[in-house]
């Protein structure tokens, strides 16, 4: 009985089989242990644990039957709070790696982050959180022929000393009439919400008798947009999200628009250095704007006045005007002619 077995890994049966071929030589032919060991190369240490673990176990390696011990295995009521964590609103946007900092730093439950994955995996709520491929981008289809029809927002940032402050605002694409805007510390849903919860209680949609006709959200595919706690505010309300192509400002440019001229056309030479006043600036340049600013696009009249549907007597009117100074002129300037030819045939 000759070999070379150290180091080498032997499975569970070829040990068996060793222990068997051992202890058989031991009986028929009165050999030592040492010595079958060391014709086999095999540490006599490495046999004692072979032994020791068939006593313990019932096998020579590989898995033990029954039941795995797990001294640190996760308590059942931790796994509760992971999933009822897992399961809150407002978490929905999180990762399993956010989600166990955010157990962590609040003391509902310490775990890793593999544990919560894992937990989050087995009761289906990890597909919740895991984007979808993106799909082909078209270009939305913006046509508006009334107000409250399609509304653009977006956020920008505004510096406030060293400091940024962010700025939600909704623009009616119809009109051009900023419907509702709100200044905030931080680029938050939540801050998005009160925007849109101005906007719609200011132009009275929400006390609408019957069910309310809310307009289309058109937006990019910023956070504070495509978030799953900002779908959920929107499709509550049964308000449809219209998102512009990647990286396409264009397919959004009402808002857009409206922030160069905020930011370059007034805010630009103003001087504030506190929360407070660059909010009254923002409300007295809206202010200025759906009232008294006249907007190319739509006609050279201001977005209240298309909102609220003057624009089409105004501009009637402008038409009337024109039409009566072309006809005085004209009937003057006969009248001059006529008097000069006069004057030269006398």
């Amino acid at each position: 009985m000759e070999g070379d077995l150290q180091g080498k890994h032997l499975s569970a049966e070829v040990k068996r089989l060793l222990v068997g071929v051992i202890e058989e030589v031991r009986e028929c032919h009165r050999v030592s242990l040492e010595c079958c060991c060391k014709a086999l190369q095999l540490e006599v240490r490495r046999y004692g644990r072979w032994i020791r673990q068939y006593r313990e176990t019932g096998c020579y390696g590989g898995r033990r039957p029954g039941p795995r011990s797990a001294p640190h295995g996760l308590l059942s009521e931790e796994r509760v709070k992971i999933l009822e964590m897992a399961r809150r609103e407002e978490y929905g946007d999180l990762s399993h790696r956010q989600l166990a900092i955010v157990a962590s730093e609040k003391g509902v439950v310490e775990a890793s982050a593999s544990t919560f994955y894992r937990e989050m995996k087995k009761a289906a709520l990890m597909g919740k959180r895991h984007g979808s491929s993106r799909a082909p981008q078209v270009k939305p289809e913006v046509k508006a022929d009334r107000p409250n029809q399609i509304w653009s927002w977006d956020l920008t940032y505004i510096p406030l000393g060293p400091f940024f402050v962010y700025l939600f605002a909704i623009i009616d694409v119809y009109s051009r009439k900023i419907v509702g805007w709100h200044l905030s510390m931080n680029a938050t849903v939540k801050a998005m919400k009160m925007a849109w919860d101005k906007a719609l209680v200011g132009e009275g949609l929400l006390s609408r008798v019957g069910a309310p006709c809310f307009p289309v959200a058109l937006s990019d595919h910023g956070v504070q947009m495509a978030k799953k706690t900002a779908k959920e505010f929107f499709r509550d309300l049964g308000i449809k999200q219209l998102f512009a192509r990647y990286q396409t400002p264009e397919d959004n440019s009402w808002i857009e628009s409206w922030f160069r001229i905020l930011k370059y056309d007034w805010l630009r030479f103003k001087d504030y250095v506190s929360f407070s006043q660059l909010e009254r600036m923002i409300e007295n340049f809206i202010e200025v704007y759906n009232h008294l600013r006249y907007h190319g696009s739509i006609g050279y009249v201001t977005p209240d006045q298309k909102h609220s549907g003057e624009a089409e007597s105004i501009l009637e009117a402008r038409i009337e005007r024109k039409w009566l100074a072309r006809l005085r002129r004209l009937q003057i300037n006969r009248n001059r002619d006529h008097q000069i030819q006069w004057r030269l045939a006398a």
